[in-house]
């Protein structure tokens, strides 16, 4: 439920626009009394200063594309990785492997190819042409088959894509032998290549590729690519001024074009026929360039001059050069500052002292205040936020309208994780696709039996649910963590991002040993009593995994994704086949101090893993001089006779370790296992790994 914010009533006054138009007439006209003896030396630096702004306004729009595209293919990349290395769908299943090739290619306007190789030198992909039509290659190598390349082609349409035809041919493309696919079948993260060689053809392009394994078994390669034509077609539509260009050079001096890379002194042009002449003059300047450069240039055959910018882009050793006309920014500059001089040094002293007086009382005061407003939205110090009346009509809206933003935030936050949107309110950054591999420990919870209760009681349920979130998310804030999600009565939460965290392992754990007390003491309340109460369950798991904003352009999600997260969801559920609370991996175990009390419980395959693992239940914190209980030594010792497949010592020691506590389902377990063995001994190459049948 969200309530009105009340605002203050609007307040009639004057126009801003008078304040200000007397603040800059009577600071211009200063300004030209003061240097009426060098007027143009004032131009050449207006003009400087233009220059500067076009250069940086055109290069950060050429580096944002660079970037876009580059972030755009790795998103691609990493999403289409997470379908085929979790099994949701098999690379080698035809019809589904085209419908998510193509939709990889119809959601991002930047790619141009999303291709597979196979070690075997098969090939599929999907292209997209520069009209949007896509293209479905396979290449198969099959001795038997007398074509074995198939050519699907789409015709684009407003909404959709139709089917054209379809062509046969013959090809001797080899994709296990393309770079794309030799730089990233030996690697364990993501590489980039440039040049496109795909059964169509050479084209200029840039790739992406990372190598395919399921189950530990290597499957091949997968790539993404965006043709340079694209690019190309991007710095050609950009606006500088009426005959100034720009041009992305790579290191050996050629420029990107839609045809390709071709040399600058091939094109018979003014402008790039100076920045020709100028780059000759400076043999290896581009690969020295670490920041923007300004140069004079000029064109040997016309004698035209230019303002010349070079600026390293954000790709290899890829440079940018603006070239402006020397006569587009200063024009009739001169001339029109020498007629002007004498009406302004004229009326500067009369307007002069009125503009200032003006200025200070209806521009400079209320300006301050509300900076002072926005350095305390910056640092998300939303109670500093008060309406501050104004004389003018526009600072009395824009006051209004930030105790409405500060309001907002207070609400949107609750929305998203609270460190997340601080940074992003605090550094003014916008919220983009793309992500990072990072170190995290990632807690996953669910509640126990809470489905049947929901069916039964449902309103009540719903008001209980909301109490254990709240249990949850104190507990997780507390120790820095990230809550991801809420999933029915399930949440996800992680260390490590948005900030870094010094201790992610030891604050995961203390937040989930806080939600368990605080869960029990939730169950202990006179409202809260049920018949059959539900328990928590908790897993928790440390290692690599891709976080950032994941989802669509229009909509994000700050979220987790990897092995690590799905390990940690099975170690929660493990909980339920041995009857315990809190589960950890053997990375986030390794990462505690003394001060826990831990006990080995088993060695797990998880479901989707053939290799095993060990798994501990998370007990307390206590001192780290407290002794651990009799019972987890136990328990212990009977571990490790089973292992050593010794199974009436070991059942006989895990019926010791429930007495010794008074009931423990681990216990009951393991010795159940026991004495199944005692009657059918497992196979002699038996490892002692318990496989997790569900998730």
């Amino acid at each position: 439920m969200t309530s009105a914010i009340s605002q203050p009533p609007p307040r009639r006054g004057i126009s801003s626009r008078l304040a200000p138009g007397f603040l800059v007439a009577g600071g211009c006209f200063l300004a030209a009394g003061l240097v009426n003896y060098n007027w143009q030396r004032a131009a050449d630096r207006n003009a400087d200063e233009l220059v500067a702004q076009i250069n940086q306004r055109i290069t950060a729009s050429v580096a944002r594309q660079i970037k876009n595209q580059l972030d755009s293919a790795e998103s691609a990349l990493a999403a289409l990785r997470t379908v085929f290395f979790q099994d949701v769908i098999r690379i080698d299943n035809e019809a589904k492997r085209e419908f998510v090739f193509l939709s990889s290619l119809q959601s991002s306007g930047d790619l141009s190819w999303v291709t597979f190789g196979w070690p075997d030198g098969s090939f599929f992909g999907a292209r997209k042409d520069i009209d949007n039509n896509v293209h479905m290659i396979e290449v198969k190598k099959d001795a038997r088959a007398e074509q074995n390349l198939r050519i699907d082609d789409y015709l684009a349409t407003a909404h959709d894509i139709q089917f054209q035809q379809r062509r046969w041919g013959t090809s001797a493309f080899n994709a296990s032998l393309q770079p794309w696919y030799l730089a990233a079948q030996n690697q364990d993260h993501s590489a980039w290549t440039e040049g496109d060689a795909s059964p169509l053809g050479e084209r200029d392009a840039i790739t992406v590729s990372d190598r395919l394994t399921l189950y530990g078994r290597y499957i091949g390669v997968l790539a993404v690519s965006i043709d340079l034509e694209r690019l190309a077609r991007f710095v050609d539509r950009l606006e500088i001024t009426k005959r100034g260009q720009a041009l992305i050079l790579g290191p050996d001096g050629r420029a990107l074009t839609v045809d390709g890379w071709h040399p600058v002194n091939d094109m018979h042009d003014s402008g790039k026929r100076a920045v020709s002449a100028t780059l000759a003059a400076m043999p290896g300047a581009l690969t020295r360039i670490t920041r923007p450069v300004s140069l004079m240039g000029e064109d040997p055959l016309t004698h035209r001059g230019y303002y010349l910018n070079v600026s390293r882009l954000p790709y290899r050793d890829w440079s940018l050069v603006i070239a402006i006309p020397t006569a587009d920014i200063l024009g009739d500059i001169p001339a029109t500052t020498r007629r002007l001089y004498v009406v302004v040094g004229i009326l500067a002293v009369l307007v002069a002292a009125a503009a200032f007086l003006m200025a200070d009382r209806l521009v400079t005061r209320p300006l301050a205040g509300i900076a002072k407003q926005l350095r305390a939205i910056g640092g998300f110090d939303l109670h500093a936020i008060r309406y501050r009346p104004s004389a003018l009509r526009e600072f009395d809206q824009l006051s209004r309208s930030l105790v409405q933003m500060g309001a907002g935030l207070g609400s949107f936050r609750k929305y998203l994780p609270a460190d997340l949107v601080i940074s992003l309110v605090r550094d003014g950054r916008e919220a983009r696709l793309g992500g990072q591999k990072r170190q995290l420990t990632v807690l996953f919870s669910d509640l126990a039996g809470f489905t049947s209760l929901t069916e039964a009681e449902p309103e009540r349920m719903v008001h209980f649910l909301g109490a254990h979130f709240d249990d949850m998310s104190q507990a997780i804030h507390a120790t820095g963590g990230t809550i991801d999600k809420f999933i029915g009565d399930s949440v996800m939460a992680f260390w490590n991002a948005p900030n870094p965290h010094e201790q992610p392992e030891i604050a995961a754990c203390r937040s989930a040993l806080a939600a368990r007390a605080r869960f029990h003491a939730l169950l202990a309340q006179a409202d809260w009593r049920f018949a059959a109460p539900p328990g928590l369950r908790i897993g928790i798991n440390t290692g690599s995994a891709l976080v950032g904003n994941i989802g669509s352009q229009d909509r994000l999600n700050y979220t987790a994704l990897g092995d690590t997260v799905n390990v940690a969801s099975r170690f929660e559920s493990l909980n339920k086949q041995y009857g315990t609370e809190i589960l950890i991996g053997a990375d986030t175990a390794a990462a505690l101090d003394a001060g826990f009390h831990l006990r080995k419980l088993d060695q797990v395959a998880v479901y989707g893993r053939r290799g095993g693992s060990f798994i501990y239940e998370l007990i307390a914190e206590t001192d780290p001089d407290t002794a651990r209980p009799d019972w987890i030594a136990c328990y212990e010792q009977g571990l490790d006779a089973y292992f050593r497949r010794e199974w009436q010592q070991a059942q006989a020691l895990f019926v010791d370790a429930a007495r010794l506590r008074g009931d423990d389902p681990p216990s009951r377990v393991m010795a159940g296992r026991c004495a199944a063995f005692m009657t059918t001994p497992p196979d002699a190459d038996w490892a002692g790994i318990a496989v997790a049948a569900v998730k």
